[in-house]
């Protein structure tokens, strides 16, 4: 079949970041005899920079499928008007390619968000007839509303009405369904015609990479004192992440005298500065930052840490972050404040504890985990969280 894959965010083969979700589809099918075509945007969303189109090209080659990428507006900050215009200008150009596109497509997968490029291509799937899969992998504008002065939150829906009306309209003329959670899948299904095939693919990880990736941590340039304890945050720091429930879970731990514990955060973002400015205030000298690293030191500084740690904000709809599979693939017990899917799939696996974004509760998850692995009663086989 003739597969056009519409994903503007996630990492090429040839990108300096991990391949992700995307990558490993496209792989998966031209080893099945597919073509595929990727359509993405020049601007590398992750690193806040354009894309090596020269990278990406040989890899694509090496790979064998064909990489579109379209010119796009930067944009410095995640939540920003400057943002939503690079998404729409990007849609604009997608349509103005598809128009000239020789050869239609059997299938054309397209990830939500952003609505505006879903919109476009169940469009472009109407008009060539093509079959059109929906990805869901955030809830968009449903998420803004997080982002509006305490009081004014109401205004989202209408501020953003258009954006859900694209959202509904690409589910409706979906041919199938899927989402990265469960409850992602489940808002989708709403929205799609009666009887739409629906399925849950979360998004994983590559268990062999992960392990080929893992280093000593002195060949790396790192070092874990006997008796220290590692507590692992690793991943984008974006605006979901609590951050501040994180320093008051190691102030409330150091108030306890547990200064054995140390936080490792691994990753950038936009929570970043203002974390790294906060624990210094409050003289945190157990809370360690590496910034953003090779998936190397990542992988080395998980596998060598002893707790994952997933602080969400509760208002934030993110539902089955992609770290927590890092966590698992590095075998660590995980301490999550994300109700409903997540919490179900850490205690039915005995993976982990679900609490309260709050120091206190935060700060006792921890010690039980450590405590469990400390007399061997706690189920180390991690990978099996699934």
């Amino acid at each position: 079949m003739n597969i056009a894959l519409v994903n503007i965010f996630d990492p090429l083969p040839g990108d300096p970041y991990r391949e992700g979700r995307y990558a490993a589809l496209c792989r998966a099918l031209v080893q099945r005899g597919h073509r595929v075509t990727w359509y993405t945007s020049a601007f590398f969303h992750s690193l806040k920079r354009f894309r090596d189109a020269g990278a990406i090209a040989r890899k694509a080659e090496e790979i064998g499928y064909r990489p579109v990428l379209v010119p796009a507006v930067a944009y410095r900050a995640n939540v920003s008007l400057r943002r939503l215009f690079s998404h729409g200008r990007t849609a604009r150009r997608l349509e103005v390619l598809w128009r000239e596109v020789a050869e239609a497509p059997d299938v054309i997968l397209v990830s939500l968000p952003p609505p505006v490029v879903g919109r476009a291509a169940a469009q472009w799937a109407r008009r060539c007839g093509a079959a059109l899969v929906v990805d869901v992998q955030d809830l968009w504008p449903e998420t803004f509303r997080r982002f509006w002065p305490p009081g004014l939150g109401w205004l989202n829906p209408l501020v953003f009405a258009g954006m859900h009306r694209k959202v509904r309209a690409t589910c409706r003329q979906a041919a199938a369904v899927v989402g990265a959670a469960r409850g992602y899948t489940d808002r989708a299904s709403r929205w799609a015609l009666p009887g739409t095939p629906a399925a849950t693919l979360r998004l994983g990880v590559d268990l062999a990479a992960l392990d080929a990736a893992v280093r000593p941590l002195g060949s790396i340039g790192l070092e874990k004192p006997v008796g220290e304890t590692w507590i692992f945050l690793g991943g984008t720091l974006s605006a979901y992440i609590h951050w501040p429930a994180a320093l008051d879970m190691m102030m409330e731990l150091n108030r306890r005298g547990r200064r054995d514990v140390h936080l490792v955060v691994v990753g950038t973002g936009p929570a970043e500065a203002p974390m790294r400015q906060e624990a210094a205030r409050r003289g945190l000298t157990n809370v360690r930052f590496l910034g953003q690293q090779p998936y190397e030191v990542f992988a080395s500084v998980a596998s060598s840490s002893d707790v994952g740690l997933v602080p969400v904000r509760p208002e934030a709809l993110v539902l089955f972050p992609n770290r927590v599979f890092d966590y698992f693939a590095a075998g660590l017990p995980v301490v999550s404040t994300i109700g409903g899917e997540l919490a179900e799939v850490l205690a039915a696996r005995s993976a982990g504890i679900t609490c309260e974004a709050v120091g206190p509760a935060l700060a006792d998850a921890v010690e039980r985990l450590l405590a469990g692995r400390q007399d061997g009663s706690a189920d180390h086989d991690r990978r099996r969280g699934d």
